[in-house]
């Protein structure tokens, strides 16, 4: 799988899932412990994404960053197929290695099945090829398309990989159709998305994995074009994944998205896709539509991923008042002015007093009044 890019509207949807929702008494990476059993804290730090500060995200302390944005040279990958877009591949994981989350960049693949002109060019590109900067592969479903790239992928070193379930997300695909008609005057692409559970071992640990995949098919419009959208996972060694539910969740329901990345990031698309737009008013229009339709695609996440699995709730920001959507695993949520969060479950506990936090200034973030 070569590098691969991630558009302005898969990071307009970061919201990464959790899943099975609990908490055992053990003390987690990143938990500084202040008692027995649950009277744990938990400390999260508020980050930017390391290469261009396209969003900022809570990333548990302790907790490693590895990648970000990236740009493909259409002069050093054949062709300009997947050069358009900025890329995002990152990784986030903990301490030990054991629990972690990542975002995987899109990819434009082409399928020459379904080139027009295939019976000319189909034996010039033979499955695995390079055509324009695409590797040459038919178009799969999303669980394929999980164990035969993703799964190398991202995890080159796993062994015995087998899928447990597979949960469409219709609502999902339908939102995404909705965004392709808004870029494209009306023509629709094809959506399947899905979320798919599996289990493989790594290094002598059992892991359980949750992979979000959304595969895009331009139709006849795109002449074999296809490409992989919002796929992302999170993992952890099959015996943790339970408790780590809350943490997969806080961070994914953290990311804030700078909007002058996203404004220059569109433009550069436009320039490179030779898409013009007649007045600055024609993009102030697609920007505010693609951003509604966005907010409803959330919102199909939070409800296929977040609220049937995890426990959640709005809480209050104490310094500007905003609403802001967090775990309920944990008791008191404590929050400063630069969005470090802690949760804790001992009500005698206030990170200002606590000597071994090198971060002050919290306030207690309650539960927004219904």
């Amino acid at each position: 799988m070569q590098s691969m890019p991630v558009t302005m509207l898969t990071l307009a949807s970061i919201a990464l899932f959790a899943c099975n929702s609990g908490q055992s008494s053990e003390e987690k990476d990143g938990f500084s412990s202040t008692g027995n059993g649950k009277n744990q804290i938990m400390v999260f730090h508020r980050c930017s994404e390391p290469n261009e500060n396209a969003f900022t995200f809570l990333v548990p302390e302790n907790w490693q960053i590895s990648g970000g944005i990236t740009r493909v040279d259409a002069g050093n990958s054949g062709g300009s197929g997947n050069a358009i877009e900025a890329k995002l591949y990152m990784k986030l994981s903990s301490a030990d290695n054991k629990s972690g989350m990542g975002w995987l960049p899109d990819t434009r693949f082409f399928d020459m099945r379904r080139y027009p002109g295939q019976n000319l060019a189909a034996p010039m590109f033979p499955d695995g090829s390079n055509y324009n900067g695409m590797t040459v592969i038919r178009i799969m479903a999303p669980e394929e398309f999980v164990k035969a790239v993703v799964l190398p992928f991202a995890h080159p070193h796993a062994q015995n990989p087998k899928i447990i379930s597979v949960q469409q997300l219709p609502e999902l695909a339908s939102q995404y159709s909705k965004i392709s008609a808004l870029m494209l005057g009306g023509y629709q692409f094809e959506y399947q998305s899905a979320i798919i559970t599996l289990e493989y071992s790594e290094n002598g640990i059992q892991y359980l994995e949750k992979i979000v995949c959304t595969i895009e098919d331009w139709g006849p419009v795109g002449g074999g074009l296809w490409s992989n959208k919002e796929t992302w996972y999170v993992r952890s060694e099959k015996s943790l994944f339970e408790e780590m539910a809350p943490v997969f969740a806080t961070i994914g329901h953290s990311v804030k998205l700078n909007p002058e990345w996203i404004a220059r990031e569109i433009r550069s698309q436009q320039v490179n896709s030779n898409i013009a737009l007649q007045t600055q008013r024609d993009i102030a229009r697609i920007d505010r539509e693609i951003t509604e339709h966005r907010t409803r695609t959330n919102s199909a996440i939070n409800h296929d991923m977040y609220l049937n699995l995890t426990g959640q709730e709005d809480y209050t920001n104490p310094f500007t008042g905003e609403t802001e959507r967090g775990t309920n695993e944990w008791k008191y949520r404590w929050q400063n002015e630069r969005g470090d969060i802690i949760y804790s479950d001992n009500q005698n506990y206030n990170p200002n007093e606590d000597t071994n936090l090198k971060i002050q200034g919290f306030k207690r973030s309650e539960v927004r009044k219904k």
